[in-house]
C-alpha cells in the first residue's frame, strides 16, 4: 500500500516539475521591454512637475492670513473676566450717585471721585439710572427660593416618605415603559411593519 502512495506522489512531483519548467522557460513577447520603457517615459511627461506649487502657495498664504488675524485679535484689549457681577437697581436723578468698588472690599459702594463726576442730566430726560446694588452669585443658574408647588411636595415627602418613594418608583416605571413604547413605535415605523 505504501508503494502505491509513493508512486502517486512521485508522479505528482514529476508533473509539477515539468509544468514549472515550462513556466520558467517562457519568454516575454518581443518588444515588451521597449513598451514598458515607453510607457514610463510617457507617464513622466504627462505629470506636470510644477502642478502642486500653486496649491501649496495658497495653503501657506491661508495659514499666514489666519495667523495675522489671530495676532491682531489677541492684541486688542479685552474686557476683564468678572465672576462677581453686580445686580442692577434703579436710581432716580434726585438721589446721589454711587459706584461699586472695583476691589470688592467693604460694602462695595463708594462715593464718586472727582474725575467720575458728570454733568447733571436735565430732569425729565432720564428718570432712572441703573446702578449696582447687590452682587450676583457666582453660580449659574442662581438658586431660587422654592415655588409653592415645590414647597407642597417637600412637605409631603417629609410627612410620608415611604409613600413618596412608592409613588416615585411607580412614576419612574411608567416613564420607562412609555420610553420603550416610543422606541418600539419608532423602530416599527423605520422598518415599515
Amino acid at each position: 500500500m505504501r508503494t502505491m502512495v509513493d508512486k502517486r506522489q512521485n508522479e505528482l512531483d514529476r508533473m509539477l516539475d515539468t509544468a514549472l519548467a515550462k513556466y520558467a522557460a517562457a519568454e516575454p513577447r518581443p518588444g515588451l521591454e521597449d513598451r514598458v520603457l515607453a510607457h514610463l517615459r510617457a507617464e513622466h511627461t504627462r505629470i506636470p512637475v510644477h502642478g502642486w506649487w500653486p496649491w501649496s502657495v495658497a495653503a501657506v498664504l491661508a495659514v499666514i492670513i489666519v495667523a495675522v488675524a489671530l495676532a491682531l485679535r489677541s492684541g486688542e484689549s479685552s474686557h476683564p473676566v468678572v465672576t462677581n457681577h453686580p445686580a442692577l437697581a434703579t436710581q432716580s436723578p434726585n438721589q446721589p450717585a454711587t459706584q461699586v468698588a472695583s476691589n470688592g472690599e467693604g460694602s462695595g459702594i463708594r462715593p464718586p471721585e472727582a474725575s467720575a463726576v458728570r454733568k447733571a442730566v436735565p430732569q425729565g430726560t432720564h428718570p432712572h439710572f441703573p446702578i449696582a446694588v447687590q452682587p450676583k452669585l457666582d453660580q449659574f443658574p442662581s438658586p431660587q427660593p422654592l415655588s409653592e408647588q415645590e414647597k407642597i411636595l417637600a412637605n409631603y415627602v417629609a410627612e410620608y416618605p415611604e409613600h413618596a418613594v412608592l409613588i416615585a418608583r411607580a412614576r419612574s416605571e411608567e416613564l420607562r415603559r412609555d420610553a420603550e413604547e416610543e422606541l418600539e413605535a419608532g423602530t416599527e415605523a423605520a422598518t415599515g411593519r
